[in-house]
């Protein structure tokens, strides 16, 4: 039977369908989160190797060696330091024995894994027995613990090393289990780039770990070191298990510049790559980054593309946990992101503090420097991110579905990207009092931004719940409850508000509102939401009267809420709304159209004209009041062109 890579098994059971302008908190407080890290000041106990085998191999085992033989160890084979030429196809098997100080060199044939150790060289035309290898680090010289920076380079080296070995002799799976120890992977940049200093896992293999083993980040001062890398086009990977440890309390920040950049896990420029329940920790920088390792625009450009990361979890690192700066097809699903970017009592949490930024760097030419595409963010944990939860600074066709979070989901600069399905929960004052839940656009992003839609999230406690921008865009079947304003708008155009549900027990709470940088919504439409909050439902203000806007329109229809005003709008109509219990005001509107509105007043009159209002249509409301107030009520004697039909319904 044909055997399958670990990989290809995996992957097929995957259905695939610099920085944010946020406001930084770098006053956010240190946080106490759980920590599945053991004394890395103390000695582990060693590991316990197969080969307990002490009885030593005649010494004639290998004299009268003939081709197509299969030696089998149960015995300690001692070379003495010679050099064995082997005749072709010989195979070395293993029955709890070892082999020692020498060298083999083979002619076709195979060893088994467990015979292979530092004390043993091999040359030749061979292969391992099977394509699985288990690594223990007392057969191969690592120092466990503590140790100084020399040893932490040895241990790389010597790691690195046998890794390499395994994939010389055809083995495809490198597995380890109990295994705590520092490497240094830090190097001048005359010496080495990161990449090649760090622990790199070539193509075609699998590096298969367990909850026993930490692979831990020497302290050091260098800017930019990776612990592991998967890099230069390598594809078919698949890393597993463990738990890589940076150092970011440790670490010697004295050299100038901010020290954002050491990161546990690179992959860059690889393809088809499983990262599988690791967790990264502490990192002085990301938890992982996702690149290229060239520009988009370079003759060479090979981006990074369909990875998969899953089940990880991420703590405690120091920039941010994930960022994807050149990527395509990548999916991030089931993994936990805990405490993003925040402070520690040694060391201070670093821009932009999210659990996953999606981040390409345009630059400023016909082409940009760096691509990122069609990423899936999928049924994802966050909590206690210091700035944000996942944000799409810049990258398009991004979907961020199904999360559980605690704070913000955002984007900057994007074409059709989704946010759907996600359950959005404040649980700080930080977040209840002035925090947004999701943040669709950027008022200097207008024209870079399109195609985008919001749909089927729950938001619960935040300050705002919804922040729209720009144009082409969809906010429809949100539930946003407890917020002090629902949704949002800024500038925007072309776009779609509709069947939102938003209701706020918070005395100062308002449903759908223009914001402070609204100059002008144009082609909007807000339709069939159910708004129920303690102020006001709609308000909109200063917007649509600029040269060149005075054909702009917002329509706000067949929506059922409580009070609206509109104060020195242009455009603006109001349409087969159901107004419980309060009404609808104008002041220094224009050219705005009040019909078939389904008005109940108990404490106002039900549509009010201040000062200022010129070109108003007033028809078909069927309008309800008590006591002394009236239907229509115009406050003032100096508005223009007020039309008020006979066919509106006055019952008081």
């Amino acid at each position: 039977m044909k055997r399958l890579p670990y990989y290809l098994l995996i992957l097929m059971s995957y259905i695939a369908i610099s920085c944010s302008n946020e406001n930084l908190d770098d006053t956010a407080p240190v946080v106490e989160v759980e920590n599945p890290d053991p004394d890395p000041n103390s000695v582990p106990d060693p590991d316990i190797p197969p080969n307990v085998v002490t009885t030593p191999c005649s010494s004639d085992i290998l004299s009268n060696v003939a081709a197509d033989a299969t030696i089998i160890f149960n015995c300690v084979l001692d070379l003495d330091g010679k050099t064995i030429t082997l005749p072709s196809n010989v195979k070395f098997e293993f029955d709890g024995g070892d082999i020692k100080n020498g060298k083999l060199v083979f002619d076709g044939g195979t060893i088994a894994g467990e015979l292979l150790n530092s004390n043993l060289e091999i040359e030749g035309d061979v292969k391992l027995k099977k394509p699985t290898f288990n690594f223990f680090a007392s057969r191969w010289g690592i120092a466990e613990g503590k140790v100084s920076d020399q040893v932490a380079k040895n241990n790389k080296d010597i790691f690195q090393n046998v890794i390499y070995k395994v994939k010389e002799l055809q083995g495809d799976t490198f597995n380890v289990d109990k295994l705590d120890a520092f490497f240094k992977v830090d190097k001048p940049l005359a010496e080495a780039t990161a990449r090649e200093a760090a622990i790199n896992i070539p193509g075609d293999y699998n590096l298969i770990m367990t909850d026993n083993t930490h692979l831990r980040m020497q302290p050091n001062g260098n800017v930019r070191p990776l612990l592991l890398t998967v890099t230069d086009g390598n594809s078919n990977v698949v890393i597993k298990g463990g738990i890589l440890h940076g150092e970011r309390d440790q670490h010697d920040y004295n050299s100038p510049g901010s020290h954002e950049w050491p990161t546990l896990l690179s992959l860059a420029s690889c393809n088809t790559v499983l990262v599988d329940g690791v967790t990264f920790m502490d990192a002085t920088g990301d938890g992982m980054s996702i690149n290229a390792t060239s520009h988009a625009h370079s003759p060479n450009y090979n981006p990074a593309r369909n990875l998969i990361v899953t089940k990880c979890k991420f703590l405690r690192n120091r920039r941010n946990s994930l960022s994807i700066t050149d990527g395509h097809h990548i999916t991030i699903e089931d993994n936990e992101f805990i405490d993003a970017g925040i402070h520690t009592a040694s060391s201070q949490g670093t821009a932009p503090g999210f659990a996953i930024d999606v981040e390409a760097a345009r630059g400023s030419g016909p082409q940009p420097n760096q691509v990122v595409e069609d990423i899936i963010i999928r049924n994802n944990i966050e909590k206690g991110s210091r700035v944000g939860g996942f944000t799409v600074h810049t990258g398009d066709r991004v979907t961020i579905e199904g999360n559980q979070m605690e704070n913000l989901i955002s984007y900057s600069t994007t074409i059709g990207t989704i946010i759907r399905n996600n359950t959005i929960t404040s649980t700080t004052d930080k977040t209840a009092d002035n925090g947004t839940a999701i943040t669709a656009g950027r008022n200097d992003r207008y024209e870079r931004n399109y195609g985008n839609k919001v749909y089927g999230n729950t938001i619960t406690g935040f300050s705002t719940g919804i922040k729209t921008a720009n144009t082409d865009l969809k906010v429809y079947s949100n539930e946003i409850i407890d917020c002090k304003v629902g949704i949002s708008i800024e500038i925007l155009t072309n776009s779609e508000i509709y069947e939102n549900t938003i209701r706020s027990s918070k005395e100062t709470s308002n449903g759908i509102v223009s914001a402070g940088l609204s100059e002008y919504i144009n082609n909007v439409t807000i339709r069939n939401n159910n708004i129920d909050v303690k102020r006001t439902s709609f308000i909109f203000v200063d917007i649509n009267n600029n040269s060149g806007q005075e054909n702009y329109k917002l329509v706000i229809r067949d929506n059922i809420s409580t009070s609206t005003t509109l104060s020195n709008t242009n455009g603006v109509d109001f349409i087969g709304n159901t107004i419980d219990q309060s009404s609808i005001r104008l002041v220094k509107a224009k050219n705005s159209n009040v019909s078939s509105n389904k008005i109940s007043a108990s404490n106002s009159h039900g549509i009010r004209l201040d000062t200022g209002c010129k070109n108003i249509q007033i028809a078909s409301n069927n309008i309800s009041v008590s006591g002394n107030f009236n239907c229509i009520e115009q406050t003032t004697t100096d508005g223009l062109n007020i039309s008020i039909g006979n066919d509106n319904t006055c019952n008081n």
